[in-house]
């Protein structure tokens, strides 16, 4: 019950008022799919899950080999006049 309070930032609050309103205005407009939507939408935000909860959105963490041939080092020379 503590982690359902904890930890709320901007992105949580607009899918919780976000899925508020898809459920008002479902049933307002007796509409079955707006209320699912809005409920699932409140959910996400209610157990902090997202799109991207299974890690599908994550960045890859392996470092690519840097090769010599890429990156030379540079060498200033002296002009002559």
């Amino acid at each position: 019950m503590k982690r359902l309070f904890r930890n709320w930032d901007v992105l949580r609050v607009i899918r919780l008022l976000s899925g508020a309103v898809f459920a008002a205005y479902g049933i307002y407009a007796s509409d079955s799919l707006m209320i699912v939507l809005g409920g699932l939408l409140m959910l996400m935000a209610m157990v902090n899950w997202s799109c991207c909860a299974a890690g599908g959105c994550g960045i890859s963490s392996g470092n690519k080999a840097l090769y010599k041939d890429f990156v030379k080092p540079y060498q200033a020379t002296k002009e002559s006049k």
